[in-house]
């Protein structure tokens, strides 16, 4: 019979166990209320009301994303950092089109300081919302202290363009710049075992070469000058000047800024780009005389478009029946598994889809897109449950943003329509593998690798020694084989012959208006052009249906996940180094290169004329102060 613990004993084993209830209790209330407090601090805003005769202050701060991360994993982060700004294009054209019927407003301001990265066909999605708020008949004035590309191309479609005196309009065209490896790499002895298809599909050039190759410089220029001239003809359509004036601006720059004596705003006034060259209290004062004043903050009445949007929620109208429209969006590069900020993975985009085909109350999807592509593996999962969505027969309606390209064409391609904007890029059907080795680095270090195996398989694949020629030709077997997949998927989606997509393929990138004009989309037009068509397709009028957007769901798992990954990664990639060098081109050492059969569709499809920092930008400001 076991001996009776003493009655000492018996306390402190007792007085222990209470201590240790006590700090699994504080733990778990500090990791519940924690990101509760942050939620309520960063994304809750206070009750406000529309005022009568108040101006729309549209203010787009950071980069512009298709879905604002709302899990678990980024309230932990809001913790030990300040959350980087974004805002979603849904949000912006929202809050315009509600303005536009709403008497209480009486114009839109459009403040422009704050935005950050944006892609060419994000940002036609956003002019588009402001050429149907001006068919009103309310004015729209825009204000920044200067313009990059970016933001001139939203600013060119509002009625007076504002603009501080030591200001200036830079509008430098598109360019596509990377860094080559090739050299660094022999240098250190690292092996790069490269397997593609596709003439044109330049994502691994970097790894192989020190330049762009001719056949991606050749094509890289022809999907750039489409970009280019339908930029040139948007930020003119409504200004007084051409298109081809833009080309004489940006020509001349230099000289026309001597002759001005460095005055960039003159430059751009006497251009015409720019209608007022004023500080910002001018033009404070000028709006108050049109909306009135703010006693309790001196300026113009006013309300920021987060908070109209949410002030104004209540008033939509319900839906006569309970029908939906399921969102889903896929923004980022494709990998496979699980999504972490700033990818999407497979398997939790395709649980997504999943979910909305198996709710009785969702009548259609409407798949917004905004990827580069990835992992073939996560792509080719997505793309089943489209197509398992359609034959369900719910009808499944594609709206690309600014890039669906690769892996984003793979998983759009089986749907009812595709719609692009003009300057969406897309396309780029190819099919490539990477598999870098270090022995020759590790032999140098003195480190060698040995043993055995009962196949010729065994260790075939480890990364400290090479690549044997049997494994490269299965990798390249594989690689040709999922090219095939992606031609045959592609013509039998588009009903088209493979001689003929073959011929558009090769990994080459379009832009949108060439993409309708060869048929590899079927429609040109923004998100509320694809929502309309959806919703036709599953017979619902204007008023029968409600957008239910589909979010994963928030687990403690995947908030771990998410957080080690985004502090992983930089830990792998400091800060400095992504700030000289291309960002894509060290996907790899990050989490994009993760596909188990190493096969991806990728689109390196960057534009460093909107590739714009991020690093200055604040929290949004909800005042023109």
């Amino acid at each position: 019979m076991a001996k009776k613990p003493s009655l000492i004993r018996r306390l402190f084993r007792g007085i222990w166990r209470t201590i240790l209830l006590f700090y699994a209790l504080l733990l778990i209330l500090t990791l519940v209320l924690i990101p509760v407090g942050v939620y309520f601090a960063f994304f809750s805003t206070p009750n406000v009301t529309v005022e009568q005769d108040t101006a729309l202050v549209w203010a787009p701060s950071g980069d512009l994303v298709e879905q604002r991360n709302h899990g678990v994993g980024s309230l932990v982060g809001a913790v030990v950092s300040q959350p980087q700004p974004q805002s979603v294009v849904r949000d912006l054209i929202e809050s315009l089109d509600r303005a536009a019927d709403d008497g209480r407003i009486k114009l839109a301001f459009l403040k422009l300081d704050e935005l950050g990265g944006a892609q060419p066909g994000q940002l036609q999605d956003l002019v588009a919302a402001i050429d149907r708020f001006k068919r009103s008949g309310k004015p729209v004035y825009a204000w920044a202290p200067s313009y990059d590309q970016a933001q001139y191309a939203l600013a060119s479609h509002a009625d007076t363009i504002h603009m501080d005196p030591l200001g200036y309009v830079l509008l430098p065209g598109y360019g596509v710049y990377r860094n080559y490896y090739k050299d660094a790499i022999d240098k250190l002895g690292v092996e790069i075992n490269v397997f593609r298809v596709g003439e044109y599909k330049s994502y691994v050039e970097p790894y192989t070469r020190n330049d762009m190759s001719p056949q991606a410089r050749a094509a890289n220029q022809s999907w750039m000058n489409s970009l280019w001239q339908t930029y040139r003809d948007e930020v003119s359509a409504d200004r007084d000047f051409a298109a081809d004036d833009i080309n004489r601006y940006t020509e001349t720059y230099a000289d026309a800024l001597v002759r001005a004596g460095g005055d960039a705003a003159a430059v751009a006034r006497d251009a015409g780009l720019v209608d007022d060259v004023a500080p910002l209290s001018d033009i404070r004062a000028a709006v108050s005389d049109q909306v009135g004043t703010d006693e309790t903050h001196g300026s113009f009445r006013q309300i920021h478009y987060v908070d109209y949007l949410n002030a104004t929620d209540a008033e939509q109208t319900a839906p006569a029946t309970e029908s939906r429209i399921a969102v889903v969006v896929v923004e980022g590069g494709i990998v496979d598994g699980e999504s972490v900020p700033g990818s999407a993975g497979g398997d939790t985009v395709a649980r997504m889809i999943a979910d909305a085909r198996r709710d009785d109350h969702v009548a259609a999807l409407l798949l917004r897109v905004n990827s580069p592509g990835g992992s073939v593996t996560a792509s080719e999962r997505i793309r089943r449950e489209v197509e398992l969505t359609r034959d369900a027969g719910k009808p499944v309606v594609v709206s690309m943003a600014g890039v669906a390209a690769s892996g984003g064409y793979w998983i759009s391609m089986n749907a009812d329509q595709i719609w692009a904007e003009p300057a969406t890029i897309t396309g780029s059907i190819g099919i490539f593998g990477i598999v870098p080795t270090f022995a020759k680095p590790l032999n140098e270090l003195g480190i060698h690798t040995d043993g055995i195996g009962t196949t010729p398989l065994s260790g075939a694949l480890r990364l400290d020694q090479p690549l044997s020629e049997p494994v490269k030709a299965m990798l390249q077997a594989g690689v040709e084989h999922g090219y095939d997949q992606f031609v045959s998927r592609v013509a039998n989606a588009r009903d088209m012959q493979e001689d003929a997509v073959r011929k558009i393929a090769q990994g080459r990138v379009w832009s949108g208006i060439d993409a309708e004009r060869i048929g590899l989309v079927d429609q040109l037009g923004g998100y509320l052009d694809a929502e309309q068509a959806t919703a036709k397709l599953a017979g619902l009028g204007v008023d029968d249906y409600t957008l239910q957007p589909m979010q994963p769901p928030a687990d403690w798992r995947a908030a771990i996940r998410e957080f080690l990954s985004s502090n992983v990664q930089s830990a792998v990639v400091p800060a400095w180094l992504s700030e000289v060098t291309d960002a894509p081109a060290l996907d790899w050492l990050r989490t994009g290169l993760n596909d188990p059969r190493h096969l991806y569709a990728h689109c390196f499809c960057a534009l460093d004329g909107e590739a714009q920092s991020v690093s200055q930008a604040s929290i949004p400001q909800k005042r023109v102060e």
